[in-house]
């Protein structure tokens, strides 16, 4: 497989966690960083044109599943109504070579899962439709340095450390698997240079829970 040279990467959600580890892995002295948001058509066809972007990394999302129960239309506006913005751009400039989606392997048991399961919907239909060069990921759950302290991992350790009790959801039989942070975006590297139309950053474990 002939290796993919990007010229300029715009990686969307790159103050995020899984994002943040990419970006410092890809990093180069013409790194910059735009705060904006990506459900601003404007924003997101000025910054490919101006930038000759001609590849993306599609990370930004909202994802503290924490804030369902007080607001979960912020889920389809940010995953559902920003990826579509992003690709009608793409469209509309005509100049994407690769378009890298991450996304999760979750059934829609809930809002936030709904939402990513539509934008991955929708990437595959700009990628049928249009002809937009798109490669899907579907990743575990992922843990490491600067990880925000809801979370799973960081927050049982911060709640260990306090002597406070672990809360478990259910009955406790839910299995989660879980990658380093820097393990993928040492994979996400590779999916950029050599990945196909299809990759996948997951371990199925033997019991195959679905968890939150």
């Amino acid at each position: 497989m002939a290796t993919y040279e990007p010229k300029n990467i715009l990686i969307t959600g790159a103050a995020g966690f899984i994002a943040f580890h990419v970006a410092n892995r890809l990093s180069s002295p013409n790194l910059k960083f735009v705060k904006g948001d990506i459900r601003s058509a404007d924003l997101v066809n000025y910054l490919l044109i101006i930038e000759s972007i001609d590849t993306i990394m599609h990370f930004a999302a909202q994802t503290h599943v924490d804030k369902l129960l007080d607001n979960s239309f912020e889920f389809t506006k940010n995953n559902i109504y920003g990826t579509h913005v992003l690709l009608e751009a793409c469209k509309v400039t005509g100049q994407i070579r690769r378009f890298i989606h991450v996304t999760l392997q979750l059934l829609p048991t809930n809002p936030y899962s709904a939402t990513k399961a539509g934008a991955e919907m929708l990437v595959m239909d700009y990628g049928r439709s249009y002809g937009l060069p798109v490669i899907t990921t579907r990743g575990n759950n992922v843990y490491g340095p600067n990880q925000f302290p809801e979370k799973l991992i960081p927050k049982f350790i911060l709640l260990a450390m306090r002597g406070q009790p672990l809360p478990i959801h259910g009955d406790g039989s839910n299995v989660r698997s879980y990658l380093y942070c820097e393990d993928v975006a040492e994979a996400f590297e590779v999916i950029l240079h050599k990945g196909g139309s299809w990759s996948c950053l997951q371990h199925q474990d033997q019991k195959g829970k679905e968890s939150d």
